[in-house]
């Protein structure tokens, strides 16, 4: 996953003065606390999709199950038929 820069980093590459970073002080407060944000909404969206790929993992595994016992049964099915059904009526010619 790439890797964002913080404010942190691009305070230490602008190597802003204290001065500056006083002036900027609230503008850096709310980064760092959208960054806090982020952090956490990126967590928690991993861990959503996850849950959601372990879920889709469930429904294909039962999906193919019922699939196979479907096959299964409509073979019974005609196994069966075809012992019950009534034997073809012959044609007679005159």
């Amino acid at each position: 996953m790439k890797t964002f820069k913080t404010i942190d980093d691009l305070i230490r590459e602008k190597d802003l003065t204290a001065e500056e970073l006083e002036r900027h002080r609230e503008l850096i407060e709310e980064c760092r606390a959208r960054e806090a944000q982020l952090k956490e909404y990126s967590r928690a969206t991993r861990a959503s999709m996850a849950k959601m790929t372990e879920e889709l993992d469930k429904l294909s595994r039962t999906a193919e199950e019922l699939w196979q016992e479907a096959q299964r049964l409509s073979r019974r099915v005609n196994g069966i038929y075809l012992h019950v059904a009534p034997a073809p009526a012959k044609k007679v010619y005159h």
